[in-house]
């Protein structure tokens, strides 16, 4: 790259959506910048999850960066994009933005060190060699650290045991074989939908029924205009999803729902179920999220859709239980095409282990409730460790060379969701306290480098401030505002606070 790693303004960690975002934003500002990524080439998350069936979940056209001059020779091919066809947009990001020109990929950060003696911070590369630069901006998101269950012997199966984070390119080819598939979050849906069709077997080791919505609308002329339409139309829809509370174009119907007549409710459920996607949770009644009687009415409707799906009556009471898991909501839904009529078939079984979990992994196969399976290969559909654990895993020391881990023992504290009090010139993105799962995320990303772009620019030209940091206080101020936001709704009987990695299967 050629770039003097001593003399940087800004450090970038990741590769992702927010780690472009920033690197093209702030270089155009005229600041020297180098990114570093773990991996071989630009993408985040994307370049590893390859598992089978893996693709977007956002509606279209969100998912993107919000700059439609990259669309000038581009089109988009599939409503949800495939992982390959995300893949093919970050190659034509790369072509219009020359990303790659300021990132060192095939580097992995083993710390970083803010010196006050230097007012600048040092980041050690695990190949020996040590970067410094005024600003560190970790845009590691919060899916970067895998959840692995801690299930008794899963080091001895003798087979391929793989997660869906980190599938490899040799994968085994997974027709007619006997497949274990642990996890039934989005990337256990995708997974199922697409090897359950092609595997001899598949039992699937379900804690925690997943509620899921239909991905694509009943309009098949709708979605045609839709991915038809010129960069105007791209405008006007990303610059909705900027004004939206979740980042879409979704909005909520300003009533309540049991102040609707029951008749009335029922048509009005409908429509936004058949329009696929999130409408029937991000467009529904405002008190969705709220009313634990409006979410449980809402619960009863989508039940009865699902059930009629599925014949057998074991795998219907285990998939849409009378008494849902989880207010119906709280956990980002998952979208399915045939999912059910996948699980449904008689070669997929499932397992519930909610009360008792797996109880060893042998070399042939999985033994739970008392009875061993054998298996070809395990998918671990597990998802990711805490919100916390990408920046945690970077050994990040603040001022008095205070660790992260430690400025985080008893819980996350920090100014917005992007700032931390003890680590000056330090903003992450994507990351703990600041909307995630639950709205759309280039839009996220989108506002907080425009924020972190007009911070950097007004403290390096106009103020010429060489420490900016959170306070103390301003901890204390995020936090009650969003416990206000938070215990008024139905988030808070989502049982977060057990750390994922802890979790038993």
């Amino acid at each position: 790259m050629g770039m003097d790693l001593n003399n940087l303004d800004v450090i970038v960690i990741g590769a992702g959506f927010s780690g472009i975002l920033a690197v093209y934003k702030l270089r155009r500002l005229g600041f020297r910048v180098c990114g570093f990524e773990r991996q071989g080439g630009l993408g985040g998350v994307w370049r590893e999850n390859a598992y089978p069936g893996a693709a977007v979940d956002s509606p279209f056209p969100f998912y993107q960066f919000y700059d439609a001059d990259l669309l000038r020779d581009w089109r988009w091919e599939e409503q949800f994009p495939t992982r390959a066809e995300m893949m093919r947009y970050f190659e034509q990001v790369d072509t219009k933005w020359g990303i790659s020109a300021s990132f060192e990929f095939g580097a992995s950060v083993s710390g970083a060190e803010y010196s006050e003696a230097t007012w600048r911070w040092v980041v050690s590369l695990e190949d020996g060699r040590r970067a410094s630069a005024q600003w560190l901006i970790p845009a590691v998101g919060f899916s970067s650290v895998l959840n692995i269950p801690r299930i008794p012997g899963i080091d001895r199966f003798s087979g391929p045991v793989y997660h869906t984070a980190r599938w490899p390119r040799d994968a085994m080819d997974m027709r007619g074989k006997k497949v274990a598939v642990i996890g039934t979050g989005p990337s256990g849906v995708q997974v199922i939908q697409s090897v359950g069709k092609v595997a001899k077997s598949m039992t699937i080791y379900q804690r925690t029924p997943c509620l899921t919505l239909p991905k694509y609308s009943n309009s098949p002329d709708r979605t045609a205009e839709t991915l038809g339409m010129g960069p105007d139309g791209y405008r006007e829809a990303l610059r909705l999803g900027l004004q939206s509370p979740n980042g879409f174009d979704y909005v909520c119907r300003d009533q309540n729902t049991l102040m609707v007549p029951s008749e009335e409710r029922d048509h009005f459920y409908r429509k936004r179920y058949l329009e696929g996607g999130w409408a029937f949770w991000m467009a529904g009644f405002r008190d969705l999220c709220r009313d634990p009687r409006a979410n449980r009415d809402a619960y009863a409707f989508w039940a009865e859709q699902t059930r009629a799906r599925i014949s057998c009556t074991t795998k219907r009471e285990l998939l849409i239980p009378e008494v849902p898991a989880l207010p119906f909501g709280v956990k980002r839904p998952c979208l399915e095409e045939d999912l059910y009529e996948v699980m449904d078939q008689p070669q997929l079984d499932i397992i519930d282990i909610s009360e008792k979990p797996i109880e060893i992994i042998t070399e042939t196969g999985i033994c739970a409730h008392g009875k061993t399976i054998e298996f070809d290969a395990i998918i671990l559909a597990t998802g990711f460790g805490d919100e916390a654990s990408g920046l945690k895993s970077l050994n990040i020391r603040g001022r008095n060379g205070t660790p992260l881990v430690e400025a985080w023992s008893g819980g996350v504290q920090s100014h917005l969701g992007i700032a931390i009090h003890q680590f000056p010139n330090m903003f992450f993105l994507y990351g703990p306290q600041c909307p995630t799962l639950l709205v759309n995320s280039p839009a996220v990303i989108t506002v907080q480098v425009e924020w972190l772009c007009r911070v950097l620019s007004s403290s390096q030209r106009g103020a010429r401030v060489s420490q900016l940091e959170a306070t103390g206080k301003s901890h204390d101020v995020w936090r009650r505002k969003m416990g206000e936001l938070w215990m008024n709704s139905l988030y808070h009987t989502h049982p977060r606070n057990a750390s994922k990695q802890e979790q038993t299967w």
